[in-house]
């Protein structure tokens, strides 16, 4: 291949020093560092055609760093420098053997990452010894405060109080009792925050839950067409399942508060009577979850509680009480029922809630649209989902929380539809 650097920085901004931590995780032996030098040269779009760039000399090179040393192909260097930045990790934390985990005694082998998100990230690992080839969701959050901190022992504590089949279930949970610096060995490296003293490493809560394949509804809705994700028994028969779940947790004086697709898992299974159309419903994630019912005496507090919700509830799918709190009232559990009446028309609308479609009649804010209370059914879910099951939706999203029901009662309203399939 004929290239060379112009020199240590191209225009893609690729210095050299900012490749020390590539240099760090595939090591300092000659491979490496010939790899690293071809790699640097790619990287920079200031390449001018010379003379053969020859890497150094090797005795005997590895497959993996034969593959990585050879030519690349030309149209290699008309990809953007981040992207090349980014397959150069793929090709490094291939090269490293998986990274093992240990929850409460019991280790765990990453096996690739599933999502992330602010402090945490969530991978699929599997038990070692794989003595049942058994995989499990390993949710990591990276614990720098001691908010932080209780906010993960609260997160646990609320899951080990559950035990219902629509509640994602917590098998094991703990946080690192000593701080512990993030290892260069590997295969997913986390840093310190910028926030964080020097001296200070963050400290580690990891989490273990069963592995759920097929993703979440939202997943489902953004794969398929728009009203064609769910058939009117399997949506009727995932919003029974969630009613149910929020009963046994509003049953213990605890509400979600998050209430959305993205947190619903789904699951195929047996067609029955407890899962019409083959399909169990999970709900997940109870980092907002918090006591169900609050009441509010003052103008302070009732600015508190909104901007908890802000934080922590998803806005398209937060409850109008939440957006606009009345200095003198009660907030109770049926803020989830709210979402959860958005989570089932957004499994009719490509995973959209019904609030995101009708901002653009509102001025453009989602708040007057909560507020406002309207909101209109597209053509394909009205085609698609008869007038009783619309009405059973609607029924869930009363603007005034006084006159909307609960969940036994939108679980009965939805169970009755669902007689008639």
């Amino acid at each position: 291949m004929l290239f060379e650097p112009v020199d240590a920085r191209g225009a893609s901004g690729v210095a050299r020093g900012e490749m020390e931590p590539l240099r760090r995780l595939l090591g300092a032996g000659p491979e490496a560092h010939g790899a690293i030098d071809d790699l640097q040269s790619i990287c920079s779009p200031s390449v001018r055609l010379t003379r053969p760039h020859r890497p150094p000399t090797l005795t005997r090179p590895s497959a993996a760093s034969a593959e990585i040393l050879k030519p690349p192909p030309p149209n290699l260097l008309l990809l953007p420098p981040q992207r090349l930045m980014k397959m150069v990790g793929d090709w490094g934390r291939a090269m490293l053997p998986p990274e093992e985990v240990t929850v409460e005694g019991r280790g765990f082998q990453i096996q690739q990452q599933l999502g992330e998100g602010g402090f945490s990230y969530v991978f699929l690992a599997r038990e070692v010894p794989d003595s049942r080839g058994v995989d499990v969701a390993l949710k990591r959050m990276l614990v720098h405060e001691r908010e932080q901190e209780a906010d993960a022992l609260r997160e646990m504590e609320t899951m080990r109080r559950f035990d219902h089949p629509n509640l994602l279930p917590l098998i094991l949970g703990e946080i690192e009792t000593e701080p512990t610096a993030p290892s260069t060995s590997t295969s997913y490296l986390t840093s310190p925050s910028r926030h964080t003293h020097p001296s200070h490493q963050p400290r580690r809560c990891h989490m273990v839950f069963p592995a759920y394949h097929e993703g979440t509804a939202l997943d489902r809705c953004v794969q398929r067409p728009i009203a064609k994700a769910f058939t009117p028994t399997q949506l009727l028969s995932i919003g029974t399942q969630l009613c149910s779940a929020l009963e046994h947790m509003h049953g213990m004086g605890i509400a979600h508060y998050d209430v959305k697709p993205g947190n619903v898992l789904l699951e195929s299974v047996m067609d029955d009577a407890s899962h019409r159309g083959g399909m169990k419903a999970v709900l997940m994630d109870f980092g907002s979850a918090r006591v169900a019912r609050r009441a509010v005496t003052s103008r302070q507090e009732a600015l508190q509680l909104q901007e908890l919700a802000e934080r922590e509830s998803t806005a398209p799918f937060r409850a109008p009480e939440l957006w606009d709190c009345p200095s003198d009232a009660s907030v109770d559990e049926r803020v989830d029922v709210w979402s959860l009446g958005c989570t089932l028309f957004a499994l009719c609308s490509g995973g959209r809630s019904p609030f995101e479609s009708a901002v653009g009649e509102t001025g453009g804010s989602l708040a007057l649209a909560v507020l406002s209370g309207k909101y209109g059914w597209g053509e394909s879910a009205v085609k698609e989902y008869g007038s009783g099951i619309r009405a059973a939706i609607g029924a869930m999203l009363v603007k005034d929380q006084a006159g909307r029901m609960n969940a036994a009662e939108a679980r009965s309203s939805l169970n009755e539809q669902l007689g008639k399939m």
